[in-house]
């Protein structure tokens, strides 16, 4: 009886080591790029589609610009404009929508770019864990590649236009400034729903072999 319990007291590991020698560095590397790779593409398909920020998941990554100055829209409102903030939520979730193409190659160039400096970390580290490394690594440099195609459709979807007339009018009734920058809360609205549709795939990934593909099938356990 002593030397079964021995022998099964020898078989724990407790620390993981065994765990852990199972796979390379270099496949824990290519398990963490390949998930990201798969999350960025089924956050492009359900949010940079018609219907997707606007109206995916009953709305719930709506561009919304709800950090906009109070003041703006409701001084529209008080003179009979408010109209115009329902026309520039729409055609901005329009021009969101659109960025699929563009999307995806700033994400995935992030995604190559991306230096891991603890794999173990992001491999054995809970849902969510892989895209929030990704997220704080290359927020900076998704912002700022996202801002030209992003720039072109301000005007292909009359937002800028929108935003020019509201601001007229706001300016005819309310001497406040504006300092909004309506472009880079549409580009900050859109990475936002991006990044956590990408953390719920990355949670599938780990745990219904379904959502994997070669390469990362290793993270589900």
């Amino acid at each position: 009886m002593v030397l079964s319990m021995l022998l099964f007291a020898a078989c724990e590991d407790e620390t993981d080591t065994y765990v852990n020698q199972l796979y390379t560095n270099a496949q824990k590397n290519l398990a963490i790029t390949t998930c990201l790779s798969s999350s960025v593409d089924t956050a492009v398909t359900h949010l940079c589609t018609s219907g997707g920020f606007s109206a995916f998941k009953d709305g719930l990554y709506r561009i919304d610009f709800s950090g906009l100055q109070n003041s703006i829209f409701d001084t529209l409102a008080n003179h009979n404009y408010g109209y115009l903030k329902d026309s520039l939520i729409h055609h901005a979730n329009r021009l969101a929508e659109s960025c699929g193409a563009q999307v995806s190659s700033t994400f995935k160039d992030a995604v190559s770019a991306l230096d891991i400096e603890n794999p173990d970390k992001l491999f054995y580290g809970e849902s969510g864990a892989i895209t929030d490394y990704f997220k704080s690594m290359q927020y900076e440099n998704i912002r700022s590649g996202l801002q030209a195609p992003v720039a072109i459709r301000m005007d292909l979807f009359n937002v800028s236009s929108l935003w020019n007339e509201m601001l007229t009018i706001y300016r005819n009734y309310n001497s406040a400034p504006v300092t909004y920058d309506l472009q880079n809360q549409i580009v900050v609205s859109m990475m936002e729903g991006l990044f956590e549709e990408m953390r719920i795939e990355e949670g599938l990934i780990r745990t219904d072999s379904t959502h994997c593909v070669q390469g990362d099938s290793i993270l589900c356990r």
